[in-house]
């Protein structure tokens, strides 16, 4: 029936698929009139070719380049053109058509690497020769963790990713998933995610890379850069002040960011300003959150001073889902739809994107506009943003793909070996208690158990591969024991109870199901030597609108692991989990710990080679661990005295024993199972003006008996400032492999102006003069400095 259909398409366009005439050898005639008009030559510069096709192009024209096809089944119902298309209105072109026949939620029509790119190929035909003028289609998809696309690579998530601390890694995921996505016909990527974690409650923080400016910057750089390399472009969200939302409450709760405006610039906006600056992203996505009670999509400072003006973002700006709508059925700033376009148009948003038809935008924008609510120089500047990206990926003079180099692209040998790298180097050791690496040769029997071990869908995203090969922790500790020991395997529990979310304030015990299962794996555990519980989060725990009230590990599973432990074997917790983890239990009465995050593909052949000492873990934590969501905010970077005690008798306002200090696991902490030590500081000059550059170098040795990755962390502090300073700032990080007994010389470079800048109590980006510490760590917190020595800018 497919094949009858497609069939069926094809004939009603043969018409038009006879167009050949219009191609030559450098050039496409996009208008048809035998001629290679300014926008057509591809010798002249894109500000050129851009005026001179918007002087041709009528009001319809330019408003349908500021619209989206939503792709097949979630909006659009057809995989192919039709003789119907003539009648929509992307007859007059259109800005982008988004997840076309990529898969998601199991809708497989077209998702087959040739037939899609040939797909996309069909498609960009018909808006070359089927409209007026020729304006390519922008296709964009999503790609966090790799592309959002049936049986792409499938990396870790971008948490996963951030606890890699690894530009390196970062950079080749990028390519990787623009060379899939180049090879499918996709031309824009909705990636990466540059929003950083403040509050672990919110169910998006497994789609960031942590919670330091710093960090998130540097990996973002890289995946952009990695990105745009392969002639795709980057679009990085969620512009601006998204990931902090009041109570780290999610869906439509996700407005009013509770953070400071020097706070909000100063951390949340340090990425993208970074990202903007180093790599140049071709687009934007405008979030659907307020700040201080304007909405970020109707907001001139946001999309256009700030992110224009201050930033030199040059691409184009696309609306999150419903952030134009929002302004009038949520936030209530304006009076009906056409309002809000107008709004939104007018701060400085290119295209909507959301889950409805083209015309229920485009058509009222072409209202609001005849109204004179929006000028046609606005729409110019809007539209040639939109047109500029095309010129700049290439969409008008080779518009097309190779469909038959699709297969042996996408997914192939050498992807597929970075996303088991990528697994390995998310591993994060927390706790060993002289229990791991485990000997497969005398480990006698394994008991596997957890809600996560042998479950697969959790490395299944939604911004991700929709289909995937998954190796999960039960199937690769078989595949790593082989015959050299014996593997048993009950669940235990499920990853919440019959009362959750309730049970968070109000806990239960397991009803009779429940006490089943776990007594299964109770008695399981008796003939078993060793106990490997795999916990954590699945897709109705974790990621967007999944936010909690509480970070224990939800339902029974801390049960679980009390019964456990309660046999006298050594357990090993593995935690599949996609934001911070109060387990403070565990951490007392576990004999190890490993963090594997939603590990991708791979995730289980990461696993076991951790727990069996082929690889040995060098992960760093990107996300501070609290004790208790009390505790909250617990994040890093933080202003002097944030985290300070209370209990000092000597201050009049300082007594008292009633709260407890401290995270249960700092922010890029990580173990490992050899040692390192850290010698010869050396900061040069000492003294120096706010223009010049320090040179830090150290030594890192490796003590132990392992060869392994030390994460070194690089933080600065302002000793005195007009403003309350932070107490520790990233401003620098190198993941180093160092064989046993080996010495490496570790160097950094900082820049003054870019990283001692403060915004003063003017709000003026400065460098004041003073002193600045300097850390060399292997975490964050005084006890994870190893070298400290400073310098004074003049």
């Amino acid at each position: 029936m497919k094949l009858l259909i497609v069939f069926a398409c094809l004939l009603s366009l043969a018409d038009w698929t006879k167009a050949d005439g219009i191609y030559h050898e450098n050039w496409i005639d996009r208008n048809k009139n035998g001629e290679m008009d300014p926008y057509e030559n591809p010798e002249l510069p894109i500000d050129e070719r851009v005026a001179d096709l918007l002087d041709r192009m009528t009001m319809d024209e330019k408003t349908a380049q500021m619209g989206t096809i939503y792709g097949h089944k979630r909006v659009l119902r057809t995989t192919h053109p039709t003789a119907d298309w003539k009648n929509r209105v992307w007859k007059d072109g259109i800005a982008n058509i988004d997840e076309h026949c990529n898969g998601v939620r199991e809708v497989m029509d077209m998702t087959g690497h040739r037939e899609h790119a040939d797909l996309l190929n069909l498609i960009q035909r018909w808006f070359i020769e089927e409209t007026r003028l020729g304006i390519p289609v922008d296709f964009t998809n999503e790609g966090i963790r790799g592309l959002c696309h049936t049986r792409a690579s499938n990396f870790p998530s971008q948490l996963g990713i951030g606890a890699t601390w690894d530009r390196d890694l970062v950079r080749h995921i990028g390519e990787i998933t623009g060379k899939e996505a180049k090879a499918l016909g996709y031309s824009n990527i909705y990636s990466p995610i540059l929003d950083v974690v403040r509050d672990p409650r919110w169910g998006r923080t497994i789609e960031c890379y942590g919670e330091s400016p710093f960090l998130v910057g540097e990996l973002g750089t890289q995946q952009t850069l990695g990105l745009q390399s392969q002639g795709v472009g980057s679009t990085v969200k969620h512009f601006a002040a998204y990931s902090t939302p009041h109570g780290g409450r999610d869906g439509r709760a996700r407005t009013d960011p509770q953070i400071p405006f020097r706070d909000m610039q100063e951390i949340l906006l340090h990425p993208f300003q970074k990202v903007f600056a180093l790599a140049h992203p071709k687009g934007a996505m405008s979030s659907y959150n307020t700040y201080d009670g304007i909405p970020v999509t109707g907001s001139r400072y946001f999309l256009t001073e700030l992110l224009r003006g201050d930033y030199g973002f040059k691409g184009y700006v696309v609306s999150d889902s419903g952030a134009v709508s929002r302004l009038h059925e949520q936030h209530e700033v304006a009076v009906d739809f056409e309002d809000a376009i107008a709004q939104a148009v007018n701060a400085g948003m290119n295209v909507r994107t959301t889950f409805k038809r083209a015309e229920d935008f485009i058509l009222p924008l072409r209202k609001v506009v005849k109204d004179g609510r929006i000028s046609e120089d606005t729409i110019n500047s809007r539209v040639g943003d939109v047109l500029r990206v095309k010129f700049e990926l290439g969409l008008f003079d080779k518009p097309f793909v190779d469909p038959d180099a699709a297969p042996s692209i996408v997914h192939c040998k050498a992807h597929e070996e970075m996303t088991l790298r990528a697994a390995r180097e998310a591993m994060v050791l927390l706790k060993n208690e002289d229990v791991l690496p485990v000997d497969p040769k005398t480990c006698g029997t394994i008991f596997v158990t957890g809600p996560a071990a042998d479950d697969v869908i959790p490395m299944i995203s939604r911004y991700g591969p929709g289909t995937s090969d998954v190796i999960t922790p039960l199937a690769g500790i078989k595949a790593f024991l082989g015959e050299q020991a014996s593997v048993i395997y009950s669940q235990g529990v499920d990853y919440y109870d019959a009362t959750f979310p309730g049970s968070g304030i109000l806990p239960q015990p397991p009803n009779e199901e429940e006490q089943a299962k776990l007594d299964k794996a109770i008695e399981a555990a008796k003939s078993a030597d060793i106990i490997i519980a795999v916990m954590g989060d699945n897709d109705d725990t974790v990621g967007e609108s999944r936010s909690r009230t509480d970070l224990n590990l939800p339902g029974h599973q801390d049960l679980l692991v009390q019964e456990m432990v309660k046999t006298g074997k050594p357990v090993i917790v593995v935690l599949m989990i996609g934001r911070a983890a109060s387990i403070n239990w565990i951490d007392r009465n576990a004999d190890g710990i490993l963090v594997s995050w939603h590990g991708g593909e791979k995730v289980g052949q990461a696993v076991a080679e951790t727990i069996f000492g082929a690889n040995n873990p060098g992960g760093k934590l990107p996300i501070t661990f609290p004790k208790t969501v009390g505790q909250i905010p617990l994040a890093v970077p933080h202003r002097n005295g944030a985290w300070a005690k209370q209990e000092a008798r000597h201050d009049p306002n300082g007594w008292g024993t009633t709260r407890v200090l401290g995270p249960l696991y700092y922010f890029g902490y990580g173990l490992s199972y050899t040692s390192f030590e850290y010698e010869n500081l050396k900061i040069s000059p000492q003294e120096l003006d706010a223009d010049g550059e320090i040179h830090v170098t150290c030594d890192v040795t490796n003590t132990g008996d392992y060869d392994g990755d030390a994460v070194v962390q690089l933080y600065v502090k302002d000793v005195v400032a007009s403003v309350a300073p932070f107490e520790q700032l990233l401003r620098g990080f190198e993941r180093v492999s160092i064989k046993a007994g080996e010495t490496k010389e570790v160097s950094f470079k900082l820049l003054p102006k870019r990283d001692f800048r403060m915004l003063n109590r003017d709000n003026q980006w400065v460098v004041e003069p003073g002193q600045f510490d300097i850390m060399v760590s292997d975490c964050s917190g005084v006890e994870g400095v190893k070298l400290k020595g400073s310098v004074t800018i003049k």
